[in-house]
């Protein structure tokens, strides 16, 4: 019996043991490997927590992110994972072949959110000013080279305005409107504490033929910025003291992870083309306008004339196709006692016009270590060069023989007014020099100026290159109590070289002209900072800070200019050649100023919902004169939370109600080292040395203060899926600093406290993630924001003062334009013994201009102007959008300003026609009997009127599509190794200045000075991109 049961028995246990070893190996095989990963950065999540829906069975992620999870449930399989400050999310498994990423969206309380603030940090639930942060979406999305553009349309109040589309030139930033008249209006940028000051004139040398400037904040790669925070009102600013009137821009960069380790390598190339055209008369068009209106020089028959056809369009000849390509790694990583950040970029971006361009290599580095507990140093040190080419220029001289005042500025202009007749290059394929019409400006004996030589052959470069190094070392006790030391330095360089060779514009009358100008510059800053923080029973809260700063600026510059070169093939390198030029020939000089600053500021909060904030700072700037070398810049500002009350604590749809008040006062420094002081200069005089005045002085120069005003509203909804904020401010400059005419027996204007300016207004941003799901997010923002600028004091009795087509005058805005007004043309059939004289007091003529008799006295003349418009924009407004759906990303970014004026200056010059000059397409519909144009007069060789009119104060009114970005981003799991982070693969194109909606008549609305003698062409551009992080 008992053999009967043994081969039973045997088969039993193995068939026993054959199913235990199957599912056993079955189960090996069901284990999930993946990576857990950050959705906005893709960086790893470390400590993940990743589980089987329905078991315990969990495990973490490591430092990579990597996981590894024994399932017990057959395919497929659910997982649940969470992570410390992210959204729990449940992913559904198919397959196991498969190295799963799976990505994680932070759950940010937008309330507990830490903003970065002056001097420190602070929960934005407890802020009482008015500070915006620029989205993440835009530092993620928007390719732009520069760190100002990314301020365009995305922060309410902030008006940031194109100085040129030349590549490399700097934006006009103002923060609610404009506060000075000859000091700076530029904000104060906080680049990881270190206070810079941004003035676009900085890079400049002295080399006054070298159009535009370089922009000082080249130096910074946008792909490392982590953060920017801006603050407008006095409750933010006040901390900042002198430095803080036109607001303060706080730029945080990129730092180390203490998890993990991450390479990111970023490359885009594009072109650019200009994004328009001005429409020119053509060669048969310019022929027929020779013959029919002037002498008729070339003799034109009206055969010769019909067979002209378009002939040479110089300006089509200058402009080029720019080609751009930018370069940007960095190398990342960190443990919990470490970190580290270093960065390398590389630009190089062609100007649309003919010998354009900019180029700039940026090196970043910094280290952050806890060296024991409670003790933290760190070091950051950026080093960059930039090379900007652009245009040589006429200086901005209206005497009669320059060509400046007849409108020609530089190359790019004279192109314009080229007639289309003449050919670019000779029979020979030589530049033609041999312009017959040019009889005016641009002649020097046979020898005419060539604008496409004159581009490619000049040479007017700005080189930059400036180390910005801080380095920080912080002690924070148990008991609250921190102190920090900072010590950092700027150190920049600038040199400028400019060369016109004999046969071009600017070098025909001197016979070729050079020069060379350096400028270096050294700024030490010193911090010294102690704050206490306490809370006490989940009722009081409190941090007190005080510090001691001390910044010295320190600046020395030479330049040089020489002219009748024997040899002009070395250019620059050759200056010794020629023979010195100009009353100045070589210029060299040394300015220092030296600001010493205390500070203090208290947070106090009660409840968690009461909310205030003093602020105190005194500042002892060696820019003023003796006495009155300090200033006190005290500020309060009060918040409170609303929403946290026991009457709407239980109203779960609203998230946030805030109320924010704030007052203080600020002041402004910015101005020349040696103002108070009467210095003397020295220049040639016939060939002896003579001195002469080259300030005035001001012994009682003081302070120019700005009093504010902030009242704020913060709105969330649903949990702050909808969050809105409104302010409503006032400000008054007082001791304004403004340069009044000389007194009897001076020459030079003097710098003097006098007059009062306000800005007052309202600001309004609105943000929404109007979806909000696992396969798709979409979020839109918008902004829009009025202010109102106007002048309520000059000095003494003076209520108004005239300079040039601009004038200052109490009741109206800075920058107002004034001139004639202009009401049509004067038709046939009308009684012109009726009308006002014209200037030269002659009778008008049918076909002239109708000028407003403002005064009512008979006669057109100067005190029929008025005011016709002013540079302040009354509206500025931006919308962004932002789009994913599964792995695709949809950006979108414009930008607008209404209500501003720019004095179309190039068009009045190109309406004026001449025998030697091509001119404006509108004079084909030029007023004639048979055309009785109302808006164009008669064609004519002596202006009507030599003083501004209307017709050419333009509406710059604009909405911009600045930026669209479509990329698509493939996340996939490296199978050859489970210690490494997953790869990250995007593809990107993006788009910019691809429309402009504007009335305005030339290149572009967006002229940062209000007048447009020939602004470098903005560019339309086109970039194609690939981002690989690793």
């Amino acid at each position: 019996m008992k053999f009967f049961y043994r081969p039973l028995l045997i088969r039993v246990f193995v068939f026993i043991g054959i199913y235990f070893y199957c599912t056993g190996a079955q189960a090996q095989h069901r284990i999930i490997h993946g990576y857990i990963i950050d959705d906005n950065n893709h960086e790893p999540v470390a400590g993940a927590v990743i589980g089987e829906k329905g078991h315990d069975n969990t495990v973490l992620s490591n430092a990579n992110g990597f996981f590894s999870l024994h399932t017990l449930n057959a395919l497929p399989v659910t997982l649940v994972i969470s992570a410390v400050g992210y959204k729990s999310v449940e992913e559904k498994l198919y397959a196991l072949h498969d190295t799963a990423t799976i990505s994680l969206s932070r759950n940010i309380n937008v309330l507990n959110e830490v903003v970065v603030v002056g001097y420190g940090t602070q929960r934005r639930k407890d802020l009482t000013g008015a500070i915006a942060s620029v989205s993440k979406k835009v530092l993620e999305y928007n390719v732009s080279p520069s760190v100002d553009a990314l301020l365009g349309g995305t922060v309410a109040g902030v008006n940031v305005t194109q100085s040129s589309g030349q590549p490399g030139a700097p934006a006009t930033i103002r923060i609610r409107g404009g506060n000075s008249v000859n000091a700076s209006n530029n904000p104060l940028f906080v680049i990881d504490g270190f206070l810079y000051f941004s003035d676009n004139s900085s890079t400049k040398v002295g080399m006054g033929a070298i159009e535009g400037e370089l922009n000082p904040l080249s130096f910074l790669n946008p792909g490392d910025i982590e953060s920017i925070e801006v603050l407008k009102d006095v409750s933010a600013t006040a901390i900042y003291g002198s430095r803080g009137s036109n607001g303060v821009i706080l730029i945080t960069t990129r730092k180390g992870k203490k998890e993990g380790s991450a390479i990111d390598y970023q490359y885009s190339f594009g072109v650019a083309n200009s994004a328009k055209q001005l429409d020119l008369l053509n060669a048969t068009q310019w022929a027929r306008l020779q013959k029919d209106y002037f002498l008729n020089k070339p003799g034109y028959t009206d055969q010769q004339i019909s067979r002209l056809g378009k002939g040479y369009d110089w300006q089509e000849a200058v402009l080029q196709t720019g080609l751009t390509q930018n370069h940007s790694l960095s190398v990342s990583g960190g443990d919990a006692k470490s970190q580290y950040f270093l960065s390398a970029n590389y630009l190089d971006q062609e100007g649309v016009v003919l010998n354009s361009g900019f180029k700039r290599f940026v090196g970043r580095a910094n280290y952050d270590r806890t060296i024991v507990q409670g003790l933290k140093v760190g070091i950051s040190l950026t080093g960059s060069k930039s090379t900007q080419n652009t245009l040589t220029t006429f200086e901005e001289v209206n005497y009669n023989s320059s060509p400046y005042s007849a409108g020609i500025t530089n190359s790019l202009t004279y192109a314009l007014y080229m007639p289309p007749v003449v050919p670019f290059y000779t029979s020979a394929g030589a530049y033609n020099f041999k312009n017959p019409f040019e009889y005016a400006y641009l002649r020097e004996g046979d020898t005419t100026a060539n604008p496409i030589a004159d581009l490619l052959k000049s040479t007017a470069q700005t080189i930059y290159s400036s180390v910005l190094a801080n380095a920080y070392a912080q002690y924070k006790t148990r008991g609250g109590i921190t102190a920090k030391v900072s010590v950092g330095s700027n150190l920049g360089y600038t040199t400028q070289n400019y060369f016109s060779p004999s046969y071009t514009a600017i070098g025909l009358e001197p016979k070729g002209i050079g020069g060379i100008g350096n400028k270096r510059s050294e700024i030490l800053l010193n911090e010294y900072t102690l704050s206490y923080a306490k809370q006490i029973n989940d009722i009081h809260a409190f941090d007190i800070l005080a510090g001691y700063t001390f910044q010295r600026t320190k600046t020395n510059f030479i330049s040089t200019l020489s002219s009748k070169f024997t040899n002009e093939d070395l250019g620059v390198n050759n200056l010794q050649d020629g023979k010195p030029y100009g009353s100045r020939p070589i210029f060299s000089g040394q300015t220092e100023s030296k600001l010493h600053s205390l500070l203090g500021r208290v947070n106090y909060s009660l409840l968690d919902r009461y909310h205030l904030t003093a602020n105190f700072r005194s500042d002892y700037s060696t820019r003023f004169a003796k006495n009155h070398k300090w200033g006190l810049f005290p500020s309060v500002g009060l918040a409170w939370n609303i929403n946290e009350e026991s009457f709407l604590s239980d109203y779960k749809p609203l998230s946030n109600l805030k109320l924010r008040l704030s007052a203080g006062q600020v002041g402004n420094q910015e101005i020349g080292d040696y103002e108070y002081l009467q210095l003397l200069e020295a220049v040639y005089y016939g060939n002896d040395i003579a001195y002469q005045v080259g300030n005035s002085g001001n012994t009682n120069l003081k302070w120019e203060t700005t009093s504010q005003y902030n009242a704020g509203v913060d709105v969330g909804i649903l949990n702050n899926r909808i969050a809105a904020t409104l302010d409503v401010y006032y400000k008054k400059t007082s001791d304004l600093l403004i340069r009044i005419p000389p007194n009897l027996g001076q020459s030079n204007e003097q710098l003097v406290n006098v007059g009062n300016l306000e800005n007052r207004g309202v600001e309004v941003s609105v943000n929404a993630l109007v979806v909000d799901k696992k396969s798709i997010q979409w979020s839109v923002a918008a902004n829009v924001a009025h202010n109102t600028n106007r002048i309520t004091r000059l000095y003494n009795d003076v209520t108004e003062r005239i300079l040039g087509v601009e004038i200052l005058r109490v009741g109206q805005p800075l920058g107002s334009f004034y001139g004639q007004v202009f009401e049509g043309v004067i038709q046939e059939g009308e009684d012109v013994s009726k009308l006002p004289s014209s200037p030269s007091y002659t009778t008008p003529q049918p076909g002239d201009p109708r000028l407003k008799d403002v005064n009512k006295d008979g006669h057109i003349d100067q005190n029929d102007r008025v005011v016709l418009g002013s540079k302040q924009p009354k509206l500025i407004y931006g919308f962004s959008s932002s789009l994913n759906f599964k792995g695709f990303d949809l950006f979108v970014l414009l930008q607008g300003a209404s209500g501003n004026s720019v004095y179309n200056k190039l068009r009045r010059y190109l309406e004026r026609p001449t025998d030697a000059y091509n001119t404006s397409a509108v004079l084909l519909n030029s007023w004639t009997a048979s055309n009785p144009s109302n808006t164009v007069p008669r064609i004519t060789s002596s202006p009507f009127s030599s003083e501004l009119d209307s017709r050419y104060i333009e509406d710059a009114s604009f909405l911009r599509l600045r930026t669209i970005t479509i990329g698509y981003t493939v996340n996939k799991a490296l199978l050859t190794s489970r210690k490494l982070p997953p790869f990250r693969l995007r593809l990107f194109a993006t788009g910019q200045n691809l429309l402009t909606l504007t009335g305005y008549k030339g290149y572009d609305p967006e002229i940062a000075g209000g007048v447009d003698l020939g602004a470098f062409p903005m560019p339309r551009t086109f970039l194609f991109g690939v981002n690989v992080t690793y």
